[in-house]
């Protein structure tokens, strides 16, 4: 068994707790999308069980890992017969995060990664995740971020560095931010050599308008497949031979140099300066 088929859900859940019916409506869209596509991998994005405007509420919306929750996704996983990743509002030992969980086919949690970069009103209310997660699942090797992460280029780096074959970025990202989304996907597939699966939110989150857009690209950045701004579900494949074509046309993983390069910084005066 391989992992080859993904499915992006862009999903629109309501702002409130998980058994408000969202939870419901993501556990029965899993195994509508298990039925009809017959995926390896389902994913939401981030902040789906709650919606994302959850600030001042936080922590009764917050759940533990595993808890009641992880349990209902992961029996609907198990009917699927897939992996499934979603982001959702985890209550540890250390306080609330804003995290990315994965269930395996059986349903049973098998990884968490928590947001490492928080954007604005996230700050006060998340604590941040330290470490980049990486995973090894059925032959394939995957990155897993959140949303803002995006922004930042070490992470990138960490993922090239472990050779990722895919980067799975969930998303609740605004319409004001747009172009950021379709530029910074694309430069992150050529600076990994790696297919990357943007699952963006859909629809509005109290005064917020979430994008939407969820898209695949290919290794070399070009765009696989992608959604408008409305509810909808990608499926998009994962095979060898894009890797393996991107991987001799840019030979970066060869090149690359696993260093920390020290910045030399050189001050230069115009004439007349004093």
């Amino acid at each position: 068994m391989s992992l080859d088929t993904v499915a992006l859900v862009q999903f629109d859940p309501t702002v409130g707790p998980a058994d408000d019916g969202t939870l419901e409506r993501l556990c029965d869209r899993i195994r509508t999308v298990g039925a009809e596509s017959e995926p390896d991998l389902i994913v939401f994005p981030e902040l789906a069980t709650t919606g994302y405007s959850i600030f001042d509420r936080v922590d009764a919306y917050a759940q533990p890992v595993p808890g009641p929750t992880t349990r209902a996704v992961g029996d609907a996983a198990a009917d699927a017969g897939a992996h499934v990743l979603l982001g959702m509002a985890v209550r540890d030992e250390c306080g609330v995060r804003n995290s990315a969980v994965w269930l395996d086919r059986s349903g049973a949690v098998r990884a968490r990664y928590d947001k490492r970069n928080l954007w604005g009103d996230e700050r006060p209310v998340f604590r941040s995740g330290d470490d980049v997660l990486v995973l090894e699942c059925e032959g394939r090797t995957i990155g897993v971020q959140i949303c803002y992460d995006l922004n930042f280029p070490q992470q990138a780096a960490a993922f090239a560095r472990a050779e990722i074959d895919a980067l799975v970025n969930l998303s609740a990202w605004s319409v004001p931010m747009a172009g950021d989304w379709n530029r910074l996907l694309p430069a992150r597939a050529i600076e990994t050599g790696a297919y990357v699966f943007g699952c963006n939110r859909a629809g509005a989150d109290g005064d917020l308008e979430l994008y939407g857009h969820s898209t695949a690209y290919e290794p070399d950045g070009s765009i696989a497949g992608r959604l408008d701004a409305d509810p909808g579900v990608l499926v998009t494949q994962l095979s060898d031979g894009p890797l393996e074509r991107e991987r001799e046309r840019n030979p970066m993983r060869r090149d690359r140099r696993d260093d920390r390069p020290v910045t030399t910084r050189i001050t230069i005066d115009s004439p007349g300066d004093t």
